[in-house]
């Protein structure tokens, strides 16, 4: 029986052929696989890396950004969600509160972008 090269780098240049002889084929199968899935892991980790080495500062400061912003948003829904816990008439008032505010930013928002932008008003002063 022929033992198989690989050409993967970092695996045994062949199996062989005592041991080949000894497990058999099963054993051949097995090495095979063991091979494949650490290849396939050592691929895997080289793409992360490349990707984060390759991201540049704007990309980790928006996800730092959103993440945030979920943070605050998640604690935010949680300290409403505790207020109609403890006290349902006040943490109910609370939460139609905010769903009241957020209905008029929306409607604010929609009027604000429906609006032609004029293209001589592209810089934006505070003076």
């Amino acid at each position: 029986m022929q033992s198989e090269n690989f050409a993967e780098p970092g695996a045994p240049d062949r199996i062989p052929d005592d041991l080949v002889e000894k497990y058999g084929r099963e054993a051949r199968k097995t090495v095979k696989h063991n091979l494949s899935r650490r290849s396939r892991l050592a691929r895997r980790t080289r793409r992360a890396g490349r990707v984060v080495r390759g991201s540049g500062a704007d990309l980790w400061q928006t996800t730092a950004v959103v993440f945030s912003l979920s943070v605050i948003a998640l604690c935010g829904i949680g300290a409403l969600v505790y207020a109609v816990y403890l006290w349902p008439r006040i943490g109910l008032s609370l939460v139609g509160a905010v769903v009241l505010m957020f209905t008029f930013s929306y409607v604010v928002a929609r009027r604000v972008t429906r609006r032609g932008v004029d293209p001589s008003q592209d810089e934006v002063s505070l003076f």
